[in-house]
């Protein structure tokens, strides 16, 4: 009789209490900045003739009321600012750019001026900008390549002078749409603008750019018609990015057709993205016509032949171009053979040379060294073979070299101190042996990116990189590299990324040198190695880049780094603007001894892998405040004691790892923890709890785990709920729930109620049956 008068009371305190976890979702947190910020700007708006502001953004009722701004439903942050079509004038406040939440910004057709304020750059969220039909003036400020995350932007009919800036699309990954239309833009259009491989609409016209015809990000399908070569005025042909197919038309070389031309380039590059069969067959001699060619980019299509063929051989034929700056045909794996000995023949005036992802073999033709104006030179993912000829030692202009993923093979014998590399160096997943040159920082100096890994290298690291000051990457993993931890390196002043994966670095990591500092140091991974020291406590004190955010002013790169997070091997982008993915990995190794504490002070920290080590004492309390943290492996090693409740703190970790060590106690309930499977703990006899099969006692009970706003557990909580209903009958069940949705308190993440509600319930009623 019992169980059935529990049963209503149970289906109504549910139905109850699933309502409260979709509303409870809804937060209350203080968005007095948000506040202060609209206020400000609406301090700066001059003119209000409709009085919409006036009437309509009172501090009498909640900013997010106010006319035009939108708050989320999850932190009631103002993620959207609408004030188009108001009749607004006046200038942007710099507050603005404290509306950390804001995805959307629309001012469109009003009457606001002035230039961009620099604190626009703060809006990292950002995903659409529209600030047409304005005066807004001045330069296109640089910083506006620093907001990763936008998607639309419309600048269209303010009164904008001066040039595009040359590295503004670097960093605008996602963009899908521009508009830059009739503003007062002069010079030539960025290159960086082709890195934007998303871009799907763009709008250029009624500028003083320089003459152009652009017809790309248009997916216009079909042929190249013939009669292309009948333009005889084209200074710029831009098609990429469409759905051409067939072949190139010769008469795109006619000379008859082009004798005026003065710049003919062609960008058929960055399709890689669609699967439908581009440009087919091969690229004609007839290009070679054009003596005038200053540019000519054919990367990432499906054109084919044999390099190697004196039939096919259009490299043969671009001799005859004396301006050719710019050549690149790279991303089109049908290409085959060898790069042949006339490629010394091409212009002396050529700077960029892109060869990469094609299917070449051979060796690298020493002639190459004939080109000795090359700035850069990218024949990086082909099946070369050979050594590196010593007549690269001409090529004393050279900026970055690519030579990665080849078979490439002998000692490092070259001189490569000699050579200007200014930037960057890439000779890695070859077949490099011998040691690396002592000399491979005498000169360039300024080189900022070196990697060697995954080559057969051996011996020690040369003491003259400590005069590579400018260097901020440098990888030689998957070597076999044998030396003790290079302590001198924590003396660059610029080092973020340090990688010695998979060698034979071994000793103590500890050191005594205040001066080695490491304080830029952001991606570390010394796993695979032989260590075996205590974890140095000065070591992570010095991590000042992991603690607090450090800006690259004056800087401005991008280079490449593979690191292994969440059992993956990734690729991320290290940008002088932009914060990189932060990790420390020390696997595979035999550090031992307690974690320090120190080592939850570093909150920038996004993974950190200690695993496979000998490591003993408790997991340190002071991890609960890496609250960046994705990743934490403290798998296979001899850790004791519980798993602090504070390590709930981390809402954005996805990925944990405790398996293997001498945990004891139940598992902390709570946020991300009720996430994470079985295979997470096991191998630890002593721990208890879910998602472990095996229960804890009365007195093993987890504390409880407080939420941001002071709450207990939320999954704990709700347990109650539903047993005091149990308990107490139908009324007292319902009014506890009650309780729950009028206070709108705890807070928890509906995937882990729902998950835990299942289980326990599930679990009673198998009981019941049974």
């Amino acid at each position: 009789m019992g169980n059935t008068r529990f049963i209503p009371a149970l289906i109504v305190a549910l139905l109850l209490l699933k309502f409260v976890v979709s509303f409870s979702i809804k937060t209350t947190t203080n968005i007095s900045t948000d506040q202060s910020a609209l206020l400000a700007l609406k301090a700066h708006i001059i003119n209000d003739s409709r009085n919409l502001l006036t009437t309509n953004c009172s501090i009498a009722f909640s900013v997010c009321k106010w006319i035009g701004v939108t708050c989320g439903s999850r932190h009631q942050r103002v993620i959207a600012l609408d004030l188009s079509n108001m009749n607004l004038s006046g200038t942007v406040s710099p507050h603005i750019g404290n509306l950390s939440f804001l995805t959307l910004l629309n001012m469109k057709n009003n009457k606001f001026h002035g230039p961009l304020v620099a604190q626009l750059a703060n809006l990292h969220r950002v995903k659409y900008i529209e600030l047409s039909f304005n005066g807004f003036y001045g330069e296109i400020p640089s910083w506006f390549g620093s907001f990763p995350k936008l998607q639309y932007l419309f600048l269209s009919h303010n009164n904008f002078t001066g040039e595009i800036p040359s590295d503004m699309f670097e960093g605008l990954p996602r963009l899908q749409e521009l508009y830059l239309a009739k503003d007062g833009f002069s010079g030539k259009i960025p290159m960086s603008l082709f890195k934007c491989k998303k871009l799907q609409n763009i709008s250029l016209e009624n500028n003083t750019l320089e003459g152009t015809l652009q017809l790309h990000n248009n997916l216009i399908e079909g042929v190249i018609p013939h009669q292309i070569g009948d333009l005889l005025n084209l200074e710029i042909l831009n098609l990429c990015t469409n759905l051409f197919r067939g072949h190139l038309p010769p008469t795109i070389g006619n000379p008859t057709h082009f004798e005026n031309h003065r710049i003919i380039q062609q960008f058929f590059s960055r399709i890689h993205c669609l699967k439908s069969l581009i440009f087919a067959g091969h690229i004609p001699v007839t290009l070679g016509n054009l003596r005038d060619l200053q540019v000519l980019d054919l990367a990432y299509n499906d054109f084919s032949g044999t390099l190697s063929s004196s039939e096919i051989n259009f490299l043969s034929s671009l001799a005859n171009c004396n301006g050719l700056r710019f050549l690149g045909f790279g991303g089109n794996p049908l290409i085959t053979g060898y790069l042949p000995p006339s490629i010394g023949n091409l212009s002396v005036s050529l700077q960029y040379f892109y060869v990469s992802g094609c299917n070449i073999s051979g060796s690298i033709p020493g002639e190459i060294g004939n080109l000795t104006n090359l700035v850069i030179l990218d024949l990086s993912r082909n099946n070369l073979v050979g050594f590196i000829p010593t007549t690269f030692t001409r090529l004393k202009h050279i900026q970055r070299l690519h030579l990665s993923s080849n078979f490439l093979r002998g000692p490092l014998q070259i001189d490569i101190g000699n050579w200007n590399v200014s930037e960057y160096l890439d000779f890695s997943r070859n077949q490099f042996s011998g040691t690396i040159p002592d000399s491979v920082c005498d000169r360039n100096n300024n080189l900022r990116y070196l990697a060697l890994s995954d080559n057969q290298l051996e011996g020690i690291l040369p003491l003259s990189l400590i005069n590579c000051s400018e260097l901020v990457a440098l990888n030689v993993a998957g070597n076999h590299l044998s030396d003790t931890f290079p302590h001198w390196l924590g003396m660059l002043p610029k080092l973020r990324v340090l990688i010695l994966r998979s060698n034979k670095f071994h000793g103590s990591i500890q050191d005594s040198n205040a001066t080695s500092s490491f304080s830029k140091l952001q991606m570390l991974d010394l796993s695979h190695n032989d260590f075996t020291s205590l974890l140095p406590t000065k070591f992570f004190q010095n991590l000042k880049a992991l603690k607090e955010v450090i800006e690259y002013r004056n800087d401005s790169y991008r280079f490449p780094a593979n690191v292994t997070i969440k059992g993956l091997e990734l690729k991320f982008a290290i940008t002088a603007r932009m914060p990189i993915f932060s990790t420390i990995d020390l696997s595979m190794n035999g550090f031992h001894g307690k974690i320090p504490e120190v080592v939850g002070e570093l909150s920038l920290l996004h993974a950190l892998n200690l695993s496979h080590n000998n490591l003993t004492g408790p997991i340190p309390t002071s991890f609960g405040n890496l609250i960046g943290l994705e990743s934490l492996d403290f798998s296979f090693n001899k850790l004791s004691g519980r798993i602090p409740s504070q390590l709930t703190n981390l809402t954005f970790l996805e990925v944990v790892r405790f398996q293997n060590n001498n945990l004891v106690g139940p598992i902390p309930h709570g946020k991300q923890f009720c996430t994470f499977e079985n295979d997470s703990y096991i191998g630890n006899l002593g721990l208890c709890g879910f998602p472990l099969s095996k229960e804890y006692n009365n007195d093993e009970r987890p504390e409880a785990v407080q939420d941001e706003e002071g709450n207990g557990n939320g999954i704990a909580f709700i347990w109650k709920v539903a047993m005091m209903g149990y308990g107490c009958g139908m009324i007292l069940g319902i009014s506890m729930a009650y309780i729950v949705f009028t206070t709108r308190k705890p807070r928890w993440l509906v995937r882990m109620i729902e998950r835990e509600l299942q289980n326990k319930f599930s679990s009673w009623f198998q009981k019941k049956r049974n």
